[in-house]
């Protein structure tokens, strides 16, 4: 929106995470599945979900702030470092299967903040409690679809502006992020099963340095 000068609408940015939604939504639907189907998975995803809640509401004025175009960088290269520790160390704890979940849930707050990925940090927690990539990508991206279904249901009861933009500019924006959403989440998934995570971090440091150079 910046580099385009196009106006803040928030119908657009709903409408892009939307598409994003579905995209998880068709790409785990087996994998979705097998969770509802299982009492117990149900308990740890809704435990995983518990710290977002409260940190919504309450970390709003920081989440604001931190939204600045200047700060987006720092976050790319956070998330970078996070999958760069990821990469390095494999810690493997005591903790139970639901002190696990509670501690992932609890990281998943961090990308509240704009430029931390959510998928990264959770993945990277996992990981350092000693989840294997592709399991922990897997929970990472199941708890994507009620993280995100949640904030757009939240977002669309306190949204109270008028559409600005043409209509078939949502449209082109729902079916962007849906195609490049199922495209992104296969590829997230080869390279957690290929072990290939240092260029992925490395990525996310140099385009966080770029950005960074960019607004300052």
């Amino acid at each position: 929106r910046y580099l385009m000068g196009a106006p803040e609408d928030q119908y657009f940015d709903l409408v892009c995470h939307f598409g994003t939604l579905v995209a998880l939504a068709v790409a785990l639907r087996k994998a979705m599945c097998t969770v509802l189907n299982t009492p117990r998975m149900v308990v740890y995803f809704t435990l995983a979900l518990i710290p977002l809640i409260p940190a919504y509401f309450f970390l709003k004025p920081i989440r604001e702030h931190l939204s600045s175009a200047g700060y987006l960088g720092y976050a790319l290269m956070a998330t970078g470092a996070i999958l760069w520790l990821a990469s390095k160390k494999k810690s493997v704890t005591d903790l139970k299967k639901w002190q696990h979940v509670l501690c992932i849930g609890s990281i998943q707050t961090l990308a509240l903040i704009p430029g931390i990925s959510r998928s990264g940090s959770t993945i990277a927690a996992a990981r350092l409690l000693g989840w294997n990539w592709t399991d922990a990508a897997q929970f990472s991206f199941l708890l994507a679809i009620p993280t995100i279904l949640g904030g757009e249901i939240l977002e669309w009861i306190k949204n109270d502006q008028i559409q600005t933009l043409d209509r078939s500019i949502y449209y082109l924006g729902f079916m962007s992020s849906l195609l490049f959403g199922c495209i992104g989440v296969r590829f997230m998934f080869w390279v957690y099963d290929k072990q290939t995570i240092r260029p992925m971090a490395l990525y996310c440091i140099s385009l966080g340095l770029l950005t960074t150079a960019f607004y300052g």
